[in-house]
């Protein structure tokens, strides 16, 4: 896997996602978010085409917790390389199966982005070709295809990834 490609790999683009994180993340009323959204419910913002309409204005509307969310391109994955481009506006019966691969690419993603922090470290071979060896498995050449992510064991990849990561702690302290 060539790390330049990456930091594509890991952008949010919200034209390319159909406002996953607007539907599928629950969160409490706070001082980033004004009132309380189960998981699975339409956020108040959300228009049926499918688009935020106070995006322009998140943080004066009250919505800081969106400001900052990064979703790292879980959206659009799900989206644009699973479902090919099909949205849950469009087939209400994808809602459930989108959300639950989007709960997973964000876990996923946000371990591929700290593959990539680890890739700016100065690693022994065995370590750098197990750290290419995972962007590999979380980060396919031709993207996801839905039948490779149901075969994937995300929780076995997702402890595996965690148990590298805390390795390093080792080879770097020597």
């Amino acid at each position: 896997m060539d790390l330049n490609q990456l930091d594509d790999r890991l952008k949010a683009d919200c034209e390319k996602c159909a406002a996953l994180c607007c539907v599928a993340l629950a969160f409490d009323k706070s001082n980033v978010f004004p009132f309380d959204k189960a998981a699975g419910e339409w956020c108040r913002n959300l228009e049926s085409c499918g688009t935020c309409r106070i995006h322009s204005d998140l943080a004066g509307a009250g919505y800081l917790g969106c400001v900052q969310f990064h979703c790292h391109g879980a959206g659009p994955i799900v989206t644009q390389d699973l479902f090919s481009g099909s949205t849950w506006q469009a087939h209400p019966d994808l809602l459930r199966p989108m959300m639950e691969a989007f709960w997973v690419f964000l876990r996923l993603q946000e371990q591929v982005l700290l593959l990539k922090h680890a890739a700016n470290l100065s690693l022994p071979d065995r370590k750098r070709k197990e750290l290419h060896s995972f962007l590999e498995e979380l980060c396919p050449e031709e993207g996801w295809r839905r039948e490779q992510f149901e075969a994937l064991d995300h929780a076995n990849v997702s402890a595996r990834v965690k148990d590298w990561l805390a390795s390093l702690r080792d080879v770097l302290a020597s």
